[in-house]
C-alpha cells in the first residue's frame, strides 16, 4: 500500500532580508528633442482640436461641464512614478497604465545589435491613461516646449523628461477604443438582424478618483442613454478592483448608424466610458446526439461533511443517480423555476467531472457534497436549445461577487452558506473577451476575492473549437501518416495563436488556469471519417485556448485530461485548397463521459461523451478536492498543527502544481516546430501550450520507496526570506542513478488596481546550490517567477557525494 506523504516541519527560525535581485535589459534609440518636436507636435494640435470640439458639443448640449478627454501616452521604453508626476499637474488624474510588447520600430525608435540597427524586433513600452482637462493641456503643452528649449523641467516634473523623450504617440481615447475588439458590435448587428427591439450592453466607466467624480461620470451616461430613449437595467461597482459599470438598454433604431460605420453619436463619445461590451457573453454549449445508460454499480457511501469545492455553473439535474445526495444546490436567484430538466447539460456535466471524473475510468466519488450556485441560465436566444449563459440582464461581475460573498459572509440575513469552501470551479468564460495585455474586470474580481477570502479559483483556459488550417492541400490529407498530421496540426494551432488566446478570466493572476490534454478512458475506434490528430496522451488538445497570462506569466499553469478531440475535413473544402480540419462535437466517443439528462422524459441515468477545458478545469477541482482529505489526515499527525498555519486554499494550489510534468509533449512540440521558429524561441512555444504540464495528483498524494513529498509553509513580510532544511538521506551519496527533485511554491497576492502590475505581493524561491548531481529542466526560470506558481524540476544521472547530516537549503 502506498504511504501518505512525509510531513517535515523545519524549524523556520527568524526570517531573513531577502537578497534584492537585480534588473537589466537594453533601451531602444531615442529620438532628438527636436525630432520629437518633429513627430509630435500635429499630435498636440490634434489634442487642443479635440477639447475645442468637446466645449462646442457640451454647448450645443447645454451642459454647463468644463470639457474632458482622456488622452493616451503611447511610450517606448520604460518609465518609473509617473503616476505621481501626473498628480502634480492640476487637472489631470490618473486613470491606467498598460504595458505594451508589439510596438513596431520606425525610423525614431529601435533597437540595435553590435552596432547595426534591427528593424524585425517589435518593441515594448506603455499606454499611460489619464484624464485632462484644458487648463492641465495646457500645463502638458507649457512643460512640452520647456522641455524642447533647453530640457530642463522645474522641480516635482523631472519623470516627464523621460515621457517626452520615450513618447511614440499621444491621442485621445476614442470611439474606437470604447468598440472595437469587445465583441459588442458583433453582439447588437446579431441582435439587430434578429428583431430585437432593445438590445443589452454593458458600459464600464473609467474608474474616477472621488465619490463626487464618479457620480457625476455616472449621471452624465445616464443622460445620454435617455437621450436615446434607452434605459440602465443594472449597476455595479466594486472599489476594491477599480470596477464601475451599467447594463443598459439601447433601442436598435438608435445605434443603427452605429452599425452602419457612423460612430459620431454623443454616447459612444463620452468621455467618461472606457469601453462598450456584449451582455449575456458567458455561454456554454454541451451537445445531445446521442447517449448511453449508466447501468455501473454505484457506491452506496453517502457524501458526507461541509463542502469543499464549489461549482459555479448551470443548474445540475439533481436528481440523476449519479448527483443524488451529493450536492448542495444554493440558489438564490431561483433559476430553477425557468430551468427544464433537459436543459441542465453543463451544470450536470461538470458536477458529474468534479465528484465522479471520467466514468468510463470508475473513479471513487468526493467524500464530501459538492456545492453548486446556478450563475447560468438556458439561453433564450438559442434555437437549437443547447446553449446555456448569463442572462442578458445581469452583469457578470456583479453576480460572481454576490455569489461568492454569499459562501463566506452570507446575504441579509442569512448566515454564510459555505464557508469551509476552499475552491471554487468555473468551467466556463467569456467568448468574446480573449486576453490581451490587460486584466478583464472578471479576472481581477476573481483576484481580489481569491485574497479577500482566501479561496482557489480554478478555471478554464476557454476553448476554441474554431477550424484548423493545415499547409497542406486537401487532397494529401487523407495519405499523410498519423505522426505528419499531428505534426500539422501543432504548427497550425502554434501559428493561429491570435485567435486562440486564453478565455476571460483565464487571465487570472491568483487562480489556477487549466487546459486540456488530449486524452480519456473512452475506448473503441473512431468514428468514420474521423481522425485522431495527437498520438500522445500528454499532448495539448488542439481546441484549447493558449498562453501566455498577464506580463507574461505561464498561463495555462497546468493540464489535466479534457477528452480526445477527433478531425476531419469538412465537404466545402475542394482538393486543391489548403486543408481545413474541423474538431468531432458530438457527445458520442470518444471523449469523457459524464452523467446527462436524458432525451426521455424522467430517465435518470444517461450519460453523454464531451471534451473540452471546462471538463479539464472540473478534474483538477476533484483533485483538489481529494488532497483536502489528505491535508486533514496530517493535521492530525504530530507537528500537523501547521496546515492550519496557511490557507487550505494555498497547499491545495501547490500540491495540485507539484504534481504536474511536461513528460516527453515537448519533444514532440519542439521537433514539430524546429524548422519554423528558432531554438531561442521554442520554450516560449511549449510553455504556452502546457504551462507546467499534465497533472499527476497520485504523484503527490502517495509516495513510494523512492519518491517522498515534504511540505511546508508560513508566512513572510515584505523583504524578509525563509531558508527551508531538508534532511539529504545518506543512501544516495555516491550513488549513480536517475534523480528528480521537484519543487512548488504557491501564494495568493494582494492586488493594487492602480498600478500595472497588479499583484502587491511576489515570491520566489532559489533552488538548492548543493552539487546533487540535476540541472533545471522544462520550463524557463526565469519565466516560472512571473505568477503566484513556481514549479521546477531538476534532474539528473550523475552522483554527487555529500556527508552525513547534510541537508538541502
Amino acid at each position: 500500500m502506498p504511504e501518505r506523504p512525509l510531513l517535515i516541519l523545519p524549524n523556520p527560525g527568524e526570517p531573513r532580508p531577502r537578497s534584492k535581485r537585480g534588473g537589466g535589459g537594453g533601451a531602444p534609440h531615442l529620438p532628438s528633442p527636436a525630432r520629437q518636436t518633429e513627430r509630435l507636435e500635429p499630435k498636440f494640435e490634434a489634442l487642443q482640436s479635440a477639447f475645442d470640439a468637446r466645449r462646442v458639443r457640451l454647448q450645443a448640449e447645454s451642459h454647463d461641464l468644463v470639457p474632458e478627454e482622456v488622452v493616451v501616452l503611447e511610450t517606448v521604453g520604460a518609465i518609473e512614478n509617473f503616476i505621481g508626476a501626473v498628480g502634480k499637474v492640476p487637472g489631470m488624474e490618473w486613470l491606467a497604465e498598460i504595458d505594451e510588447t508589439d510596438i513596431p520600430p520606425d525610423d525614431d525608435f529601435f533597437e540595435t545589435a553590435r552596432g547595426e540597427r534591427r528593424s524585425d524586433r517589435a518593441l515594448g513600452g506603455r499606454l499611460f491613461m489619464v484624464f485632462t482637462n484644458q487648463e492641465a493641456l495646457r500645463e502638458i503643452l507649457s512643460l512640452w516646449k520647456t522641455w524642447q528649449s533647453d530640457g530642463g523641467l522645474s522641480r516635482g516634473f523631472g519623470v516627464w523628461k523621460s515621457v517626452f523623450a520615450q513618447l511614440h504617440d499621444v491621442r485621445v481615447w476614442g470611439a474606437r477604443d470604447r468598440l472595437h475588439e469587445t465583441g459588442v458590435l458583433e453582439d447588437w448587428r446579431e441582435r439587430v438582424s434578429r428583431g430585437e427591439e432593445m438590445v443589452p450592453g454593458e458600459i464600464e466607466l473609467w474608474r474616477r478618483g472621488t465619490p463626487e467624480l464618479r457620480r457625476n461620470a455616472r449621471e452624465r451616461v445616464a443622460a445620454l442613454v435617455a437621450g436615446m430613449a434607452g434605459r440602465i437595467v443594472a449597476e455595479a461597482a466594486v472599489e476594491e478592483i477599480a470596477y464601475h459599470a451599467l447594463l443598459v438598454r439601447l433601442p436598435a433604431a438608435s445605434i443603427g448608424s452605429l452599425l452602419d460605420g457612423n460612430d459620431d453619436i454623443a454616447l459612444v463619445q463620452c468621455e467618461q466610458i472606457q469601453f462598450f461590451r456584449a451582455s449575456g457573453q458567458m455561454a456554454t454549449t454541451v451537445s445531445d446526439d446521442g447517449q448511453e445508460e449508466d447501468d455501473a454499480v454505484l457506491s452506496d457511501q453517502p457524501a458526507v461533511g461541509a463542502p469543499v469545492v464549489a461549482l459555479f455553473d448551470g443548474l445540475p439535474l439533481q436528481a440523476h443517480r449519479r448527483l443524488q445526495n451529493r450536492l448542495i444546490v444554493d440558489d438564490p436567484d431561483d433559476f430553477e423555476e425557468n430551468y427544464p430538466a433537459e436543459r441542465r447539460r453543463h451544470g450536470t456535466a461538470m458536477a458529474s467531472m468534479i465528484l465522479h471524473g471520467d466514468l468510463a475510468s470508475d473513479g471513487a466519488p468526493l467524500t464530501r457534497p459538492l456545492y453548486v450556485r446556478p450563475i447560468l441560465r438556458p439561453d433564450p436566444k438559442d434555437w437549437s436549445n443547447k446553449d446555456e449563459a448569463m442572462d442578458d440582464d445581469t452583469l457578470v461581475v456583479d453576480l460572481l461577487h454576490r455569489a461568492v460573498r454569499r459562501l463566506f459572509e452570507g446575504e441579509g440575513d442569512e448566515p454564510a452558506a459555505a464557508p469551509d469552501v476552499a475552491v471554487i470551479n468555473l468551467s466556463i468564460g467569456i467568448r468574446d473577451r480573449p486576453f490581451d495585455q490587460a486584466l478583464s474586470p472578471l479576472a481581477r474580481l476573481l483576484d481580489w476575492l481569491a485574497w479577500r477570502y482566501r479561496v482557489l479559483f480554478v478555471i478554464s483556459a476557454g476553448n476554441h473549437p474554431r477550424r484548423i488550417e493545415l499547409a497542406v492541400p486537401t487532397r494529401d490529407l487523407q495519405s499523410l501518416p498519423p505522426d505528419e498530421l499531428q505534426r500539422h496540426v501543432i504548427r497550425a494551432v502554434v501559428s493561429d495563436a491570435r485567435h486562440r488566446r486564453l478565455l476571460s478570466p483565464a487571465e487570472s493572476v491568483n487562480g489556477l488556469t487549466v487546459a486540456a490534454a488530449h486524452h480519456d478512458a473512452s475506448t473503441g475506434s473512431l468514428p468514420p471519417g474521423w481522425r485522431d490528430p495527437c498520438l500522445e496522451a500528454e499532448l495539448p488538445s488542439p481546441i484549447n485556448a493558449q498562453g501566455m497570462g498577464f506580463r507574461r506569466a505561464i498561463k495555462p499553469d497546468l493540464l489535466a485530461s479534457g477528452g480526445r478531440a477527433a478531425v476531419q475535413s469538412p465537404p466545402d473544402v475542394t482538393q486543391d485548397a489548403p486543408a481545413s480540419l474541423v474538431v468531432y462535437t458530438q457527445s458520442l466517443p470518444p471523449g469523457q463521459l459524464v452523467a446527462a439528462p436524458s432525451v426521455a422524459a424522467g430517465e435518470l441515468a444517461a450519460t453523454r461523451h464531451t471534451r473540452g477545458t471546462s471538463n479539464a478545469a472540473a478534474l483538477v477541482s476533484r483533485a483538489a478536492g481529494s488532497l483536502h482529505d489528505v491535508l486533514d489526515e496530517l493535521r492530525q499527525d504530530p507537528g500537523g498543527e501547521m496546515i492550519d498555519a496557511v490557507p487550505r486554499a494555498v497547499w491545495l494550489k501547490a500540491l495540485v502544481v507539484h504534481g504536474a510534468d511536461w513528460g516527453t509533449a515537448h519533444e514532440t512540440i519542439d521537433a514539430a516546430l524546429r524548422d519554423d521558429h528558432g531554438g531561442k524561441r521554442i520554450k516560449e512555444y511549449v510553455t504556452r501550450l502546457l504551462g507546467y504540464g499534465v497533472v499527476d495528483v497520485d504523484r503527490v498524494r502517495e509516495c513510494t520507496a523512492s519518491r517522498v513529498t515534504v511540505l511546508g509553509g508560513g508566512a513572510l513580510r515584505e523583504d524578509q526570506s525563509h531558508v527551508h532544511r531538508i534532511p539529504l538521506p545518506p543512501s544516495l551519496s555516491g550513488w549513480r542513478g536517475h534523480r528528480r527533485l521537484t519543487l512548488s511554491l504557491a501564494w495568493i497576492s494582494p492586488v493594487n488596481p492602480r498600478h500595472r502590475n497588479w499583484r502587491r505581493a511576489q515570491l520566489w524561491f532559489s533552488p538548492p546550490k548543493e552539487d546533487l548531481g540535476v540541472e533545471r529542466r522544462q520550463a524557463d526560470s526565469r519565466v516560472v517567477q512571473r505568477g503566484t506558481v513556481q514549479h521546477e524540476i531538476l534532474e539528473g544521472e550523475s552522483s554527487s557525494d555529500f556527508v552525513d547530516g547534510a541537508s538541502l537549503e
